[in-house]
């Protein structure tokens, strides 16, 4: 009885310190997400490269040193490029937005005479007007909660510069460490199963993020590209928008596409039904063609089990807990299922073991 409390408490604190740090917490996942985008480039970099009758490699640290100096050149070219088209687009949507503002405000009133137009029931008419000024009440509140979040958040931006910083070390001294855990390891059955484990939980979250960050590339050019020749005015912003908001699973494309159809509504009707139309044709093509090929065998999750996953990551964790919903259930999936092949007696699908670990055994 001793012994379940202990654990019951461990693992409030544990809980609670997660919580506290999330912020962290949230820099170690940019970071680990870091590492993964630009490990196989590295590699590539880091690879012997013959001269003459002789090779010659690059140190680890060399290498990384390399790919950080193209990254930044590229950053710096790709925003010389895209920032002057991005700050007019920014500025005229600023300058219409009373507009805007205005029109949205006709939307709502329209939809409170709904009812009266309709000639519903009076036991109805009531309860409907109520429950609509409520929801536009918490439409509302729910903005300024985001908008609050993101201000918080942005204090947080300095923290940014942390993140190639950290990513250095780990990806200079990640697979030394991991050598050094597996070989402390005293029983050579538990190394082998640890090993393996290790090996598919980094197959699992290098399939997510690089599948993920392909997907909001595609996503961003298409639907950017979509929308311009839709002649929807701030395409560049949607864009940018379009590939940001698609690390948030459902929530962040449903934003983005009703966002952009209520934008296009406010110039004409037909340009908000052309744009919904694409922008849901698209979503069914990219939901149910390309990012399966995408992602490939490297996770299978179920639709169903995506939906849930958010819905309690919004619960839990609100927007961060939206983002980090579905590697975390790829991890539990993985997690479970060396677990039941541990409770089985099953022994690991993978028979040789790396080559950095042959010399431990």
């Amino acid at each position: 009885m001793l012994t379940v409390v202990l654990l019951v408490a461990i693992s409030i604190a544990a809980a609670w310190l997660l919580y506290a740090l999330r912020m962290v917490v949230l820099l170690l996942v940019f970071t680990v997400m870091f590492c993964y985008l630009i490990a196989p480039l590295v590699d590539f970099v880091e690879r012997p490269w013959r001269f003459g009758s002789s090779n010659w490699k690059l140190p680890r640290s060399l290498a990384i040193a390399v790919v950080y100096l193209l990254l930044l050149g590229g950053i710096v070219l790709a925003a010389d490029e895209v920032a002057p088209r991005l700050s007019d687009q920014l500025s005229a949507f600023s300058d219409n937005f009373p507009t805007y503002a205005q029109q949205l405000d006709q939307y709502v009133k329209s939809l409170e005479k709904l009812p009266n137009r309709y000639r519903l029931p009076q036991g109805w008419r009531q309860p409907l007007m109520d429950w609509m000024a409520s929801t536009r009440q918490g439409a509302v509140e729910w903005l300024k909660a985001i908008v609050g979040r993101t201000v918080r958040l942005a204090l947080f931006l300095p923290w940014l510069v942390l993140i190639p910083v950290i990513g250095f070390f780990f990806l200079k001294d990640a697979k030394a460490i991991s050598i050094r855990f597996l070989s402390s390891l005293p029983e050579s059955d538990l190394r082998h199963r640890l090993t393996f484990f290790l090996r598919e939980v980094s197959e699992t979250l290098a399939a997510y993020i690089r599948a993920q960050l392909m997907a909001c590339a595609v996503v961003g050019m298409i639907e950017g590209a979509g929308l311009w020749l839709l002649g929807i005015s701030y395409p560049l912003v949607f864009a940018i928008a379009a590939t940001v908001l698609e690390f948030i699973p459902v929530v962040g494309p449903l934003a983005l596409g009703i966002a952009a159809t209520l934008v296009a509504s406010f110039h004409s009707t037909e340009s908000a039904l052309a744009v919904a139309g694409f922008l849901i044709v698209f979503r069914i093509i990219h939901d149910y063609v390309i990012y399966p090929r995408l992602i490939g065998a490297g996770i299978e999750i179920h639709p169903v089990a995506v939906i849930l996953a958010v819905i309690c990551g919004a619960e839990l964790g609100g927007v961060t807990g939206v983002f980090l919903s579905i590697p975390v259930v790829a991890l539990l999936i993985v997690c479970w299922r060396h677990w039941r092949d541990l409770t089985n007696g099953r022994v690991a699908k993978m028979e040789k073991l790396p080559n950095d670990l042959v010399a431990i055994e």
